[in-house]
């Protein structure tokens, strides 16, 4: 029997919610789309069910992040573990279009939260850490090498029923890790208190308190890369799978695509900063995020230009190549330049950005398309997002001249 070393073994139940928590999101955005358009609904309609999802993150995010802070991560990522297992099999039984609206409301959030959860566990326990926020981008990428296939299998062998089926059966994992997750007690991590009503309401000072820290140029470009990483993650996850379907792929391979593809080569780009030493620098660090993440936009752009199979693999697999390995900076960036007592709320600042975007990105994309179409859609989203990066590299380079970087 393999025995791990005690650190270790505190760690993996957190890598384990990291395998089930944010693959969850991936393997729905392969389900729910294949829903919509089983149920003959527009680009227009879709992209709103899309989107929707994110919006409850966009508005309360950071309020999650200060109850991570509060009330310890472990038991508010049970909480939304419970509500993400149940969900799921809730829209076969629920087809209308409001139905799923809200569906896609609470099950976008408790995924939302379980995987804040995990960011804000490792950023507590090892601060800054490239190397264990490394791991957990690569437990990110085994869940996503495992779970797409599997959601896309259930579907041709049972429909819908079999795709919802699998993604309940999948949060239940992210539920087991989450009971099994310890609770820590360190200096360097606040002690959590007991659950109170008043606990529920959002307050205004955590909210000023979270947007302060985009004063601090490290926290502030690191949130404008990471929401620009997130709206092409929207691209991928809304209207690549419909180009998929429209060009007449299973569900098996779409899941092949979106999911194993994506993750293959993201899961050695987040090894790589496993195994190399610490980069200590945060202006390379934010440098080596931008030119990994431009690489990332290019490569979702150019999907029109691909008909066949092993062409979308191939650039699916080298995308998640630059996305596995600009993660784990985007943690480490993140956790290092905040106090162990704001984790949570950091981690909250960043996801409400991210949620911004994964919001508006489908709901525009779905407008898009009708009225320029499906492929310039792609081409016309890559020329934004490619704007907004040369916008951040502009921003680098000032902090950078003025000494903002440099501790």
């Amino acid at each position: 029997m393999i025995r791990f070393p005690a650190a270790l073994r505190q760690q993996l139940p957190i890598y384990g919610a990291g395998v089930f928590s944010n693959s969850n999101v991936t393997i729905s955005s392969i389900i729910v789309p294949l829903w919509a358009v089983y149920l003959e609904m527009s680009p227009g309609i879709i992209g709103v069910l899309l989107g929707i999802r994110h919006l409850p993150g966009l508005l309360f995010a950071i309020h999650g992040g200060v109850l991570l802070d509060r009330l310890g991560a472990r038991p508010v990522m049970i909480f939304f573990a419970g509500i993400a297992v149940v969900v799921p099999l809730l829209f076969p039984v629920l087809p209308s279009v409001w139905a799923i609206l809200i569906l896609q409301m609470v099950w976008g959030f408790a995924t939302t939260m379980t995987w804040m959860g995990a960011q804000t566990s490792v950023s507590q326990l090892m601060r800054g850490s490239t190397r264990h926020a490394g791991r957990l981008s690569v437990s990110v990428r085994l869940g996503m090498l495992l779970g797409p296939p599997l959601a896309g299998w259930g579907w041709d062998t049972w429909g819908p029923w079999g795709g919802f089926i699998a993604i309940s059966a999948w949060a239940l994992g992210l539920l087991i890790s989450c009971l099994a997750i310890p609770t820590f007690k360190t200096a360097s991590i606040p002690s959590a208190r007991r659950f109170r009503i008043s606990d529920l309401l959002p307050r205004r000072a955590d909210y000023m308190s979270a947007l302060r820290m985009m004063t601090v140029p490290a926290i502030g470009i690191c949130v404008y890369l990471s929401a620009v990483r997130i709206a092409s993650y929207g691209v991928q996850e809304s209207f690549y799978i419909v180009y998929l379907k429209d060009i007449g792929m299973s569900g098996e391979n779409i899941g092949l695509l979106a999911g194993t593809g994506h993750s293959l080569l993201g899961a050695v780009g987040a090894l790589m900063l496993t195994l190399a030493p610490r980069i200590k620098s945060v202006e390379r660090q934010l440098y080596l995020f931008l030119i990994t993440l431009a690489i990332a936009v290019i490569l979702i752009s150019i999907t029109p230009l691909l008909l066949d199979f092993w062409p979308l693999f191939a650039a699916i697999a080298l995308r998640g190549l630059m996305l596995g390995f600009n993660q784990p900076l985007m943690i480490s960036v993140m956790a290092s330049a905040s106090p162990p007592e704001t984790q949570g709320q950091t981690v909250g600042l960043r996801t409400t950005a991210n949620r911004a975007a994964s919001t508006i990105i489908p709901v525009a994309m779905g407008l898009m398309i009708e009225a320029i179409g499906l492929h310039l859609s792609f081409y016309l989203m890559g020329v934004l997002m490619m704007a907004a990066c040369l916008w951040i590299w502009i921003l680098i380079i000032r902090a950078s001249k003025a000494g903002n970087f440099e501790h």
